[in-house]
């Protein structure tokens, strides 16, 4: 997935913060979603909601 640079210093912080190191955010959600939901719970959802995020965008300048 190709993050927009509106997005971009958003998702370095979160990966910052979480210790992560994927720079597609949908590869590292579906690899967070294969280990477990309950461990990563809020990863995911935070992932989830920035995925829609750039859709959202993608959509827009399309």
């Amino acid at each position: 997935m190709r993050i927009p640079e509106a997005y971009r210093k958003e998702y370095e912080v979160f990966l910052q913060q979480t210790g992560f190191e994927n720079p597609d955010p949908q590869k590292l959600l579906m690899e967070l979603a294969s280990l477990s939901m309950e461990v990563y719970f809020r990863e995911i959802a935070w992932l989830s909601e920035f995925i829609g995020k750039v859709k959202q965008t993608s959509v827009r300048a399309a």
